[in-house]
């Protein structure tokens, strides 16, 4: 049984248009086998961003019944509605990579709010009550992070539980069942449990969670999340070869690989493996995704099929057979009990291709590195992150203190582009500590991969920072077989100390350089720790401090040795350190055979004139012995304290507040949670967003909000705010009939930054907005940076579809309350009628508002029928309306269709139809540049409507399945699953391509059953960044048809034609136009003839429907074909009388 849902408010949150974008046309396309709302593919997310809203939040005060609300999206292409249940037992429905969704609180949690916002590639959905465990660190942010939730395929489609990890403040692990949930591993090594929170139910681990709170034992509530898996040259370049002529292959080393599993049928691979054990998701050991055994042999490889040509850098070691990973990713669970039992195997090296992003602090992979290095003395060897070119960008756990973290360099010793650079999140430590190589590496094949690049049979090419760690995991190998009784850390310090830089890179880049075996099985000198990172130190420097810290040289010689110590480095404008920024305690040190001594690394960040990171390398050397040793210290960027004070209606220390401060620059977000009525943070200066809410309770025992939002909160000093609920006024709003009852209450503003820009609203249900009071705290804006909207939305009380919609909007400041009372006279009158759906389906009609600011609002949706019309009031000064139209079978939504805001006028009726056919291919006006077919670089991108409805508005299919093809001459270039979407790498050279989307629409449609459009066109390379819009039209048909879609049999029909082109290609006349009809579903074709843009068609009297294929050319040489089965019904009835439709 799922869980219980409330029958009250569904959030349905869509963003309207950017702002300052103007949009002139507002047909978007969705069709995808989920649900019903739109979807932005991952390359448009932070494109659609970079134009407008990147947070939206909503606060749901309280609910009404039968009303749905729903915000603008702002793009569309195809997608998968998922359902998605928080652990709160709150369902959220969202499609694939969107910014849209559909909160369901659940049982008995009607009245609990939700923040929902928008962060690059990431929506939340945050109920109120767990704001405040957030701010303590009690709950991983992940967990309210929808998209990684479906991501990581723990949506509701795919799982009926939620994976988790319980963190406890006691050594003894959690019992079986503990808190509702079921205790399914432990893990010792971070004093934590692996946990399965059902979906079914009501009770489960959040109520016993807030019921019983810190007394319950917990630590802290992570989300079990996937990290992702992150020869013949590479292996010489680190001088494996040196330490093979020496004697040391890794023979008596054992090597764990947790990663995807390792195919030990490969000749190179063979008798190699010593144990395994599978902690992934999937059924067995074998590798399905290739890239554990591409890392094993790598590591460990004999080369036995290439004749030793791709041999591995320890080609003798013994490999113990982790798999952690499976096709979608490796829960850290899995990899959390895979570590362990690495170190219960007694395994000197683990290698760890593998990580995510790393949020700061100790989350539980971090802590499990640390804790088994010290307890077992093993080393694992972890790839630095993909997610370069950004600084701060390593990803954990190589970001653990104890990781050996390994970034990646091509052959010519160039830092890969791709690899990730410190300095750490957190607190700006050197990270990575080592490179290797890890650009088109070549090793073994797994016979059940399905990745890499093929290079000779049995091997394939991969590239990433995962390719380089097994370089250093094979090198540490080697040199545990030379020194079989070293520790982790003494590994990792030969390593890092033998290390060859890279003179044009900095240690934040490449830690001590890249790895050198050859050299490191004969040096004697390492250092401890094997890097120096000093703390940050505060701005302003006027009154740094020095700072110091003591490295320790080892001498694991037999005779004494003399350093010559010298520290160089650069700043953060690349520049040679300044002198005096770095000193040492001497320069001149002598280290006994088998001792130790000890130097004193001070730093004075008083010497610098740059804010940043500062990095330095301190060498030491003694004839033809160099040992290096990054250093590296932080001048505190300007940053300030924000101090906010909570104060509650009745003038004392508000005890139910929190607040949001997110920065402006970056979208990054901090949570506030008062102590004794106060919050402090420090952030760098910058413009910021200040998000606060204080709560409180009226006489009748219900919530109360006061939403005190700061927008243009730019700190340049130490700076104080008051979140004073007195401040803030109510909203109240008169309909001009006293009947309708009140569905949807919103306050909220948008805001334009350097950036980009976001939205932020409070919305209620029911009577939440009596019990909603507002405020804009700070100065005002320009009128062209923030807009501000009131939207109210009412349903008939007698059953009738008749809707108000009432809105207002504002410039430069955030409406502080508002009082107004509305006459119909100050109203538009729209009269829509809406066309059939298959049997059994019934509509939603929702309209949000869109200020002349360019600012979204939200929209409740009303049910009507399908067919059948609604009346709905709008008002008209300052805001255009959009319309959606959603079509449900039973409670799931299938269909959507959305048309762009229009403009209406007071006093005036409109009637508009939706939802009637011909349902053909339609090109919208594009919202975001990678819309619809487009080229950037060697890149034809391919994200475009498959239908849109006879009013030109688009319709999203969820039951939709097809295929998109893309062709250069009669070469196949590449073939997508999803009809109407694509992503292609073609050549750089001038070519005639053609491209085809064919898509059925499923059940959700009963006409245009096969939709087919083929598109020829020429496309070179684009140079620079841009998207070009590549020259493609479809071909529109507007037959006069009836309210059931039929024209009449037996009678000859005038059929108005139209060429829509692509809305920002170069623009061509239309040269021929050409259409053919069917009248069995596409087996025989009729030529239709064609008078300038109308065709004359034959309805015969036995044939039950019309199917149409089109032919279009261009004077630029480009053409369309577009077929459309069952393109409309035929009847031997007269027609049904249409309405006339009246243009805005």
């Amino acid at each position: 049984m799922a869980r219980g849902y409330s029958s009250h408010a569904q959030l349905i949150i869509r963003r309207r248009p950017p702002a300052g974008k103007e949009i002139h046309d507002r047909r978007y396309q969705l069709h995808s086998r989920g649900s019903v709302h739109r979807r932005i593919g991952t390359s448009a997310m932070a494109a659609v961003l970079a134009f407008g809203t990147a947070l939206g939040m909503t606060h749901a005060a309280s609910a009404a019944p039968n009303v749905a609300t729903s915000k603008e999206n702002q793009a569309t292409g195809s997608g998968q509605e998922r359902a998605v249940t928080l652990i709160t037992g709150d369902r959220v429905l969202v499609r694939d990579g969107a910014t849209a969704g559909t909160v369901q609180p659940g049982h008995g949690r009607e009245n609990v709010g939700f923040s929902t916002f928008h962060v690059p590639g990431h929506l939340y959905v945050i109920p109120r009550d767990a704001m405040a465990l957030l701010a303590q660190d009690r709950l991983d942010r992940r967990l309210f992070d929808v998209t990684t939730l479906i991501d990581a395929g723990y949506d509701d489609a795919q799982r009926d539980s939620l994976p988790l990890i319980v963190t406890h403040s006691a050594a003894q692990p959690l019992a079986a069942n503990t808190l509702g949930a079921s205790v399914t591993r432990d893990l010792p090594s971070v004093r934590g449990s692996a946990v399965l929170d059902a979906k079914s139910g009501t009770a489960g681990l959040w109520q016993a969670l807030t019921a019983r709170g810190v007394a319950s034992g917990v630590d802290k509530v992570w989300l079990d999340g996937k990290r992702a898996p992150s020869l013949d040259r590479s292996v010489p370049q680190i001088g494996a070869p040196i330490a093979w002529q020496a004697g040391y292959t890794g023979t008596g080393v054992k090597v764990a690989v947790l990663d995807t599993g390792i195919d030990a049928t490969h000749p190179d691979l063979a008798g190699k493996i010593a144990a395994e054990k599978n902690f992934s998701p999937e059924a067995d050991t074998l590798d399905h995704v290739g890239h554990g055994t591409h890392v094993a042999s790598t590591i460990a490889g004999t080369g036995a099929k290439s004749g030793g040509k791709f041999k591995g850098v320890a080609p003798d070691a013994t490999l113990l057979n982790g798999k952690v990973c499976a096709l979608n990713g490796c829960p850290e669970s899995s990899i959390l009990a895979g570590m362990q039992w690495a170190a219960d195997q007694g395994a000197a090296v683990a290698n760890l291709s593998l990580g995510g992003t790393d949020s700061g602090g100790d989350d539980p992979l971090k802590q499990a590195v640390n804790t088994l290095s010290a307890q077992h003395g093993i080393l694992f060897v972890i790839a630095a992150g993909n997610a370069g070119p950004s600084d701060g960008s390593i990803s954990s756990p190589a970001s653990a203190e104890a990781a050996l973290a390994v970034g990646a360099i091509d052959r010519d010793e160039s830092l890969a582009f791709f690899s990730s650079r410190g300095p750490r999140t957190g607190d700006d430590a050197i990270k990575p500590d080592i490179t290797a190589p890890g650009v088109g590496i070549v090793a073994a094949k797994s016979t059940t991969g399905v990745i890499g690049t093929p290079a000779v049979d049995g091997y394939v090419a991969l590239s990433g920072t995962s390719m380089a760690t097994p370089h250093v995991a094979g090198s540490a190998a080697l040199l545990a077989q030379q020194h079989p009784d070293w520790k982790g850390t003494q590994l990792k310090a030969a390593l890092t100390a033998s290390a060859k830089p890279n003179t044009t890179l900095n240690v934040f880049q490449q830690g001590s350089g890249r790895v050198d075996v050859g050299k490191a099985i004969s040096e004697n000198i390492t250092t401890e720790p094997t890097n120096l990172s000093l703390p940050t130190q505060p701005w302003p420097h006027t009154n740094d401090k020095p700072v110091s810290k003591t490295i320790t040289y080892h001498n694991t010689g037999k005779t004494d040795t003399t350093l010559s110590l010298a520290i160089d480095g650069t700043g953060p404008d690349g520049k040679p350190i300044p002198a005096g920024l770095f000193s040492l305690s001497t320069t001149t040190v002598t280290i006994p055979a088998g001792g130790q001594t000890q130097v004193t690394v001070t730093a004075n960040t008083k010497a610098g004139n740059v804010d940043g990171p500062y990095s330095g390398t301190l060498v030491a050397t003694s004839g033809t012995t160099t040992t290096r040793t990054p250093v590296g210290i932080t001048r505190e960027v300007e940053s300030y304290t924000l101090t906010v004070r909570y104060t509650d209606v009745a003038g004392a220390p508000a005890t139910q507040a929190s607040s949001l401060l997110i920065g402006l620059d970056n979208f990054k977000f901090i949570p506030l949670s008062p102590q004794n009525g106060t919050a402090t943070v420090r952030v760098p200066k910058g413009a910021y967003l200040l998000d606060s809410l204080v709560g409180g309770t009226s006489p009748t025992g219900l919530p109360t909000f006061a939403w005190l939002p700061a927008p243009g909160l730019n700190l340049s000093k130490d700076t104080a705010i008051d979140a004073d609920a007195r401040l803030a006024k109510p909203i109240r709003v008169t309909p001009p009939d006293p009947t309708p009852r009140l569905a949807l209450g919103e306050v909220g503003f948008n805001l334009k930054t350097a950036t980009g820009g976001f939205g932020s609203s409070f919305v209620t249900f029911g009577d939440g907005l009596s019990r909603l009071s507002t405020a804009h705290i700070g100065p005002a804006l320009p009128a062209d940076r923030l807009s501000s909207h009131v939207n109210t939305q009412w349903t008939a009380t007698d059953g009738s579809p008749t809707f108000y919609r009432l809105a207002w909007a504002q410039p430069s400041r955030v409406f502080t309350g508002i009082d107004k009372t509305v006459t119909k006279d100050q109203l538009a009158e729209v009269h829509y009628a809406f066309g059939p759906a298959p049997t059994g389906r019934t509509g939603l009609k929702g309209a949000a508002p869109v200020s002349s600011g360019g600012g979204g609002g939200w929209s409740a949706l009303f049910p009507v029928g399908l067919p059948g019309t609604a009346t709905e009031y709008l008002t008209t000064d300052g805001v255009q309306w959009g319309a959606d139209l959603l079509q449900l079978n039973g409670n799931t939504l299938e269909a959507q269709e959305i048309a762009d805001p229009g403009n209406y006028h007071a006093g005036r009726t409109y009637r508009e139809r939706l939802h009637y056919a011909v349902f053909s291919p339609v090109l919208p006006a594009p919202p975001i540049p990678q819309l619809w077919v487009t080229r950037n670089g060697d890149t034809i991108n391919v994200d475009l409507p498959l239908v849109g409805d006879s009013s030109g508005a688009s319709l999203g299919l969820s039951t939709v399945t097809g295929s998109t093809t893309l062709f250069l001459g009669d070469k196949k270039i590449g073939e997508s699953g999803h009809p109407g979407q694509g992503k292609f790498t073609v050549p750089a050279e001038p070519g005639s391509y053609r491209l085809t989307v064919q898509g059925t629409p499923g059940a959700a449609l009963e006409l245009s059953t096969q939709v087919t459009t083929t598109w020829t066109f020429d496309s070179s390379h684009v140079a620079g960044t841009d998207y070009a819009r590549l020259p493609i039209s479809v071909v529109r048909f507007n037959p006069k048809l009836d309210d059931n879609n039929a024209a009449r049999a037996g009678r000859l029909a005038l059929v108005p034609l139209s060429v829509q082109r692509q809305q920002g290609a170069p623009q061509a006349s239309t040269r021929h136009l050409s259409l053919e009809v069917s009248y069995d579903d596409g087996d025989n074709w009729f030529p239709a003839p064609v008078i300038g843009d109308v065709a004359l068609v034959w309805h015969p009297f036995d044939a039950q429907f019309v199917s149409l294929r089109a032919k279009a050319t261009s004077s630029d040489g480009t053409a369309v074909e577009e077929t459309v089965i069952r393109a409309y019904k035929l009847t031997k009835q007269e027609l049904t009388k249409q309405e006339p439709l009246t243009n805005q």
